[in-house]
């Protein structure tokens, strides 16, 4: 087994995903209405320090050789999770093992972009049939996810896999006309497919005031506490508004509301901040990679780590 170059580690890197998740640790103890909420988020951050680990012992050439394998597998527990998985908000998305859960998804969307990468590495996108690869690799992994359903998961796979595409060198012309289709085919054949609830969370998004004391009352809270917690806050814990539980899912979907409310605007543009550098950090990796699989894998998991960090 090959030992790991200490020197060779991007230790800017390291640290702001130190930094991030022990930050995330820190507000989540604040904002959870169950201690062992944050005694199950610190194991699957342990987990993932385990599986860091691991990776560092496999050369780049093992992990792409294993891409396809893992790939297969991602789909297989897609399907599985469709089967046995426990529905949760409306999602059969999760398998649950006691007090933790696994979101299959979350493991797909990285696969999928270790598969595109070493599938486009050496095919290029310049003709019609060229996205016939990259299609066949996405739209199984895009329609598990959708059918769970999980809107939000998909779309984050989506801008993933474009942002793949965008790197490897797609054709002006060809985004256009992708972005023509988008424009016809969302409001003459996605919304119309999309469930009842679904369409209604993104008419709350545009105005949350249509139900304000129901599928709008979160998001109405929610920036209430923002704009209450001023420029410094109002201390750590202190947040009236996420505290009392006004805002009903403080510790999932709206945990930024209560980093607002305990610390201000200083605060939030500095956690924000954090994400910008670790951003800017793997796009740069990204363009000092002289491998364009390497290159192709990194633009995906910023893309996908963007997308996440601006849609929430």
């Amino acid at each position: 087994m090959t030992r790991p170059n200490l020197l060779a580690y991007d230790w800017s890197l390291l640290a702001l995903v130190a930094a991030i998740s022990g930050f995330g640790l820190f507000n989540l103890k604040s904002a959870a209405p169950d201690p062992s909420l944050l005694v199950r988020q610190g194991v699957a951050l342990g987990l993932g320090i385990i599986v860091l680990v691991l990776v560092q012992f496999a050369d780049r050439k093992r992990l792409f050789a294993w891409a396809y394998p893992l790939y297969v597998a991602s789909l297989l527990l897609l399907a599985l999770v469709l089967v046995v998985g426990r529905e949760i908000n409306g999602a059969k998305a999760w398998f649950v093992f006691g007090p933790f859960q696994f979101q299959p998804s979350e493991f797909a969307k990285i696969t999928l972009l270790l598969a595109l990468g070493k599938a486009l590495e050496n095919h290029p996108i310049q003709r019609g049939w060229d996205y016939a690869l990259p299609l066949a690799l996405a739209l199984p992994v895009v329609g598990l996810v959708w059918v769970e359903p999980d809107l939000g998961m998909t779309l984050v796979i989506l801008f993933g896999a474009f942002a793949v595409l965008w790197v490897r060198g797609l054709p002006g012309k060809h985004l256009l006309l992708g972005f023509i289709l988008v424009l016809v085919l969302t409001p003459t054949v996605v919304w119309p497919h999309l469930k009842p609830y679904q369409r209604e969370r993104v008419l709350i998004v545009l105005d949350p005031y249509r139900d304000p004391l129901g599928q709008g009352f979160q998001v109405i809270q929610s920036t209430i506490a923002i704009g209450s917690g001023g420029f410094l806050g109002k201390g750590y814990g202190q947040g009236t508004q996420s505290q009392l539980g006004f805002v009903p899912f403080r510790h999932t979907d709206f945990i930024f509301a209560v980093l607002a409310e305990e610390w201000g605007f200083v605060g939030a543009v500095g956690v924000l901040a954090l994400y910008l550098l670790l951003l800017l950090r793997l796009f740069a990796m990204a363009l000092e990679s002289p491998r364009l699989s390497d290159r192709l894998v990194l633009s995906g998991i910023g893309g996908v780590l963007g997308f996440q960090v601006v849609a929430t």
